[in-house]
């Protein structure tokens, strides 16, 4: 049985005598376990602070908590765990039908005036929840969303993921919604109306998932969501907006599906006579298929070459090609021209959110070959005037930032965190001064960029005192996952943080949805070239720099 480590932080609430303070749905700025806890309430007093928590893991599978667990403030003082209701320490506990259990835990009183603390389990490699908010947050958004709702034969999904529209859920900071009983509530605070999603948990750790989307408005949403295979019969009420962005997707995908039908029919066709991929491209995924489960290394450096032929182009035959295009062609004058048509017509929120929603995928979806630039004319003359402060706003202006990442256009000159002292730096500082600069977005969790990371330490080596260097970017939910990253790769140049996409450094590079890539810069900050292996990066610091 697959083993999980569960850290655990959660709603605090016990009888425990003298002065309470009660903090509701408490807030945390990262957590290396979050996707199997969730934080509810924290209860502070004289003798004790308690925490409730809810633990997650699919069914059969188990869950270690360790008496060794502590809390620690900002000035290193650790409180110990003494004691947990509902749970058994140091054992592992296996998941009941429900996927859910719930406990309490009773640590000594935390320091009256501490307002944050990290929950660390120092049994379990130090994973931790860090910056749990011991306060209640007021909430400035002027938009307050109440989202209800029902699931409908789903007694696996126990919660549900809340994060904005065409955010990563592995590097964006995400709110977690218990689902209890087949119902659901959560109070959404927002800056203004805008686009979110709801995914299922379970959907989530299984890597095929189908977004509910909404946009928000300051009332009541009610929800009635089903299985996935019964996606179509998904409701959501209570939103004008929201009301009017289903109205079309529904009447697009109703005529999409009969053409998307008929080309995945040729396409397995295809696939079964063997001339949709390329004979290289079946190659190296047999490879993939016959290699041990536990042989990581080689998997990732496959996976790589998988990603390279797909985006050079060579992992499909001719036909292949041709059924490409086709599909290219169904979204591009069904949804694509349909919803820039809609944005020309409506200039309000829904409008704007189709806006967005095909810019994002004409900078980050290559192979769609969508043109930016009629998109970009309806944001300059309408959306740009009427909605100068909307977050939407600012991603446009990125996403026309991204729109012009290539080979002789200059970098994007983004901040991120210093990792050893929590400051701001710009990029186009650290890129002064040398010749040949690599700018290498990465993420803990992504295998790819990290073998990737590791194959340019002998490129670094050989040209560092030519006047070459990289920057890595690690795009993380918390500090210590870079950390352990950087120690265990040994990459040997200056690493910066981009923590909960606060930066959005992704999205300014064009790649927002990827976990990494790969950028290189001369010293007057253009770019030399995007993309680029290893080999190639060497090939072009010979011509420049030997």
């Amino acid at each position: 049985m697959k083993r999980i480590t569960f850290i655990i932080a959660a709603t605090l609430a016990v009888a425990c005598g003298g002065r309470e303070t009660v903090i509701v749905n408490p807030e945390f700025d990262a957590s290396g376990v979050d996707h199997y806890m969730a934080l509810s309430r924290i209860k502070r007093a004289d003798t004790a602070t308690v925490v409730y928590a809810d633990v997650y893991n699919l069914p059969n599978y188990w869950v270690y908590l360790s008496s060794g667990g502590k809390l620690r403030d900002g000035k290193g003082k650790t409180y110990k765990l003494l004691a947990c209701e509902g749970f058994q320490l140091d054992k592992e506990v296996f998941m009941p039908a429900s996927g859910t259990m719930s406990l309490t835990l009773y640590f000594e009183p935390v320091d009256k005036d501490e307002k944050v603390v990290d929950y660390i389990d120092l049994d379990e490699d130090n994973e931790s929840i860090i910056g749990i908010k011991l306060y209640n947050i007021k909430h400035a958004g002027a938009v307050r969303c109440l989202l209800k709702g029902e699931v409908i034969d789903r007694p696996q999904s126990n919660r549900l993921l809340l994060l904005k529209a065409g955010e990563n859920p592995r590097a964006a900071r995400v709110t977690y919604i218990p689902v209890r009983d087949g119902k659901f509530e959560y109070t959404l605070h927002a800056r203004a109306e805008e686009a979110y999603q709801l995914i299922f948990y379970d959907e989530e750790r299984a890597g095929i998932m189908h977004p509910v989307d909404f946009i928000t408005e300051t009332g009541t949403l009610d929800f009635t969501l089903h299985p996935m295979d019964r996606w179509e019969e998904n409701v959501v009420k209570g939103s004008k907006y929201t009301d009017a962005y289903h109205a079309l997707v529904d009447s697009l995908n109703a005529r999409a599906d009969v053409l998307y039908c008929a080309l995945n029919e040729k396409r397995e066709r295809l696939e079964k006579e063997n001339r949709y991929y390329t004979p290289g491209f079946r190659a190296l995924l047999a490879q993939i298929d016959a290699l041990d489960y536990e042989d990581d290394t080689r998997r990732h450096a496959l996976f790589g070459q998988l990603s390279r032929m797909r985006e050079e182009g060579t992992h499909l035959g001719e036909e292949g090609k041709a059924l490409d295009k086709e599909a290219e062609r169904i979204y591009k004058t069904v949804y694509a021209d349909n919803m820039l048509a809609y944005a020309r017509r409506h200039a309000d929120v829904t409008g704007y959110t189709f806006l967005v929603e095909n810019m994002r995928r004409a900078v980050e979806s290559s192979h769609l070959n969508l043109d930016a630039a009629p998109m970009l004319a309806i944001f300059h003359d309408i959306y740009e005037k009427k909605f100068p402060g909307h977050p939407y706003t600012s991603l446009m202006q990125s996403y026309e930032q991204a729109s012009a990442i290539q080979p002789g256009n200059p970098c994007p000159d983004v901040s991120a965190l210093d990792a050893s002292t929590g400051e701001e730096v710009r990029l186009a500082d650290l890129i002064k001064g040398n010749k040949v600069t690599l700018v290498h977005l990465w993420a803990s969790w992504c295998g790819p960029c990290r073998a990737h990371g590791k194959a340019m330490i002998p490129v670094y080596e050989m040209y560092k005192d030519k006047g070459f260097t990289v920057i890595g970017i690690s795009r993380e939910q918390k500090k210590e996952a870079m950390d352990m990253a950087v120690e265990k790769d040994k990459y040997p140049w200056v690493n910066l943080l981009e923590l909960n996409d606060e930066h959005g450094i992704w999205t300014k590079f064009g790649i927002g949805n990827a976990a990494g890539g790969e950028f290189l810069v001369d010293e007057q900050g253009n770019f030399l070239a995007i993309g680029a292996t290893p080999d190639e990066m060497k090939k072009i610091l010979q011509g420049l720099l030997d």
